[in-house]
């Protein structure tokens, strides 16, 4: 679907008469050109996308049915719910979070929650995701507040189309916590320092809490009380709800994953740009799973999204808040503990392939290792094996150079070979899986085996292919 005018075209239509909106190549040109004219454009069109889908949202919610809600929940106290428009909404981080509205309701004591609703956007998941992220997310927080990991009291969850959710959306009812989002480039050496000892305590406390199988935490039907549930799911021909695990092994976890992506790369579903290149990456992962020394349980949580604005922090840097665990996974230790994206070097991971550990991921080490006595975990903190592993499996081809950089650096790191040609690759695994057990690159629509090979030897020559 398109962020701009919020209509769905398949991969051959994406360009073309019927879709004139901007292209990504369109919307880079228009970057690079510095043309204030095109930038007021860009951003005129992105602003009315933007408030068309807040307003979408606005009508489906009953500000009156999630007020007596809310009071029903503190027995009875009055509130007043704040719901800002889409022009008040839009661009406003205070409201808007990711793929998530933020509703203020403040009760007449002082106390204060949000209401939180899944925007319907773009690249919004099919209902029964929504309902299932939702879930997660509830018995994630409401597994932490039995911790003392700092996060949002939660108070109540509903699903999107339920007919007994009056309130109309599916919503999240939570605890408004106190702080800022940190921004971490800003942070001093001091308050990164203290930053990290704080984090460093709460990677004890999850490591206090281990689970016996690995998926995503969900509300048990009767009790709400969090369980473990499938890690991800798929839908039949006909639309039904297909779960995967929980998995007793990361390696079962990763190779179902795999073979479902592959599964839909095969019926044009996804990976339209480079269907084949997709298809011999997924492929090459597969044969090459990662060699975890602890791949089954016990497993623990992790939150896949550890960048700095999902800390919430004090003007001392003390973290009020750790928020947005919509996507929180049950993983093995070794992928649970690594450095948090913060930390991370990502121009130097991702432009050059390259995993050596940065200062805030060595200053996060030595404070586990030193003062916190973990050489376990510390030793965990620099891994980025997993990381690379599942950015390969997540990233689309459509972007091609940063697909490219993944499965090269990742390449690298697993093979030890210091240099990568894509070409040369590519007519190895072509040859490799088309013509040995992969006989499934052949049914992809945008694959012709002949035109391939006769591709193939007048760029490189025989090289072999003649005894096939």
């Amino acid at each position: 679907m398109c962020e701009l005018c919020n209509r769905h075209f398949c991969g051959q239509h994406l360009v073309s008469a019927l879709h004139t909106c901007p292209t990504e190549k369109d919307i880079h040109s228009i970057y690079a050109s510095g043309d204030p004219a095109q930038f007021k454009y860009l951003s005129t069109i992105r602003r009315t996308a933007g408030e068309a889908m807040i307003s979408a949202l606005l009508q489906t919610i009953n500000c009156d049915a999630l007020r007596i809600r809310a009071e029903a929940l503190r027995n009875g106290i009055r509130c007043t719910i704040s719901l800002p428009s889409a022009k008040e909404a839009y661009f406003n981080f205070d409201i808007l979070g990711g793929c998530n509205y933020h509703a203020s309701i403040l009760f007449e004591d002082g106390k204060n929650w949000l209401a939180r609703f899944r925007l319907p956007n773009h690249n919004a998941p099919p209902l029964q995701e929504r309902n299932f992220d939702r879930r997660s997310e509830f018995a994630t927080y409401r597994f932490l507040a039995g911790t003392s990991v700092p996060v949002s009291q939660v108070y109540d969850f509903a699903d999107d189309e339920d007919p007994v959710n009056l309130v109309g959306a599916g919503y999240i009812l939570l605890e408004k916590l106190s702080g800022k989002p940190m921004t971490w480039y800003n942070a001093t050496e001091v308050q990164k320092q203290w930053f990290s000892r704080q984090l460093a305590d709460i990677y004890i406390v999850l490591e206090r809490h281990p689970f016996g199988e690995m998926g995503r935490l969900q509300p048990a039907l009767s009790t709400r009380q969090p369980e473990v549930g499938p890690a991800f799911f798929d839908y039949d021909e006909n639309g039904a709800f297909l779960p995967f695990g929980p998995f007793e092994h990361s390696s079962e976890y990763y190779a179902a994953l795999i073979e479902r992506r592959i599964k839909l790369i095969i019926s044009g579903e996804t990976s339209t740009s480079a269907p084949v290149d997709a298809y011999l990456v997924y492929k090459t992962l597969l044969d090459h799973l990662p060699q975890q020394e602890e791949s089954g349980p016990p497993f623990f949580l992790r939150h896949l999204d550890s960048r700095d604005a999902n800390f919430l922090i004090d003007d001392d840097y003390n973290i009020t808040g750790i928020i947005d665990w919509e996507l929180a996974v049950l993983a093995p230790k070794s992928s649970a503990f690594q450095s948090p994206l913060l930390m991370y070097n990502l121009g130097e991971f991702y432009q050059e392939g390259l995993s050596t550990p940065s200062k805030d991921e060595r200053r996060f080490a030595r404070i586990l290792r030193e003062e916190k006595g973990r050489d376990d975990l510390a030793r965990l903190t620099a891994q980025k094996m997993i990381f690379r592993f599942e950015q390969c499996i997540e990233t689309d081809p459509h972007e091609w150079e940063t697909f490219l950089q993944l499965f090269t650096g990742w390449w690298k790191a697993v093979t030890k070979i210091p240099a990568f040609d894509w070409d040369s690759w590519r007519m190895e695994a072509l040859e490799s899986f088309a013509q040995g057990g992969g006989k499934a690159v052949t049914k992809i629509p945008a694959f012709d085996w002949d035109s391939w090979r006769m591709e193939a030897l007048e760029r490189y020559g025989d090289g072999g292919l003649s005894g096939h």
